[in-house]
């Protein structure tokens, strides 16, 4: 699990995990394992292959070019229902950060450059990517967010 970082005590967020990813983190007590990527940019499983490391799986999958405000929600519900600690997951672990940063910032109404500070300190730069900078951008700025 070198390639993923620790965001909060019970939070993991990294790119596309190993087979020896999913070992190792199940061994430091990972539960869940919860994919933003979208069905099509796997060949194999990531459901199967999470499952057969003995951890709890969930996906919420995240176009980039189609982002939405529900999925900071789905995040919230799959991290209350489910049981952790978490790793989260996408290609890179950009997605996971900005879903798992914007939810951050809807609790602790945190502004637009507090949510973009928050998610550097994970190791990602959304402003980097237009769609993700935007996108943090508009949802802050919503009147109910």
């Amino acid at each position: 699990m070198n390639n993923f970082r620790q965001v909060e005590e019970n939070v993991f967020i990294g790119p596309q995990p190993t087979q020896h990813d999913l070992q190792d983190a199940k061994q430091q007590g990972v539960k869940t394992v919860i994919d933003f990527r979208m069905p099509a940019e796997t060949t194999a499983s990531n459901e199967a292959l999470t499952k057969n490391a003995g951890l709890d799986y969930a996906n919420i999958p995240v176009n980039k070019g189609h982002l939405d405000t529900d999925q900071i929600g789905q995040l919230d519900v799959v991290m209350r229902s489910k049981s952790g600690p978490f790793l989260l997951h996408c290609a890179t672990g950009a997605r996971a950060a900005l879903l798992y940063s914007l939810g951050q910032a809807s609790q602790q109404n945190w502004t637009v450059e507090q949510t973009f500070d928050a998610a550097k300190k994970m190791g990602f730069d959304l402003k980097a990517t237009p769609e993700f900078s935007t996108f943090v951008k508009e949802t802050i700025d919503r009147p109910k967010f």
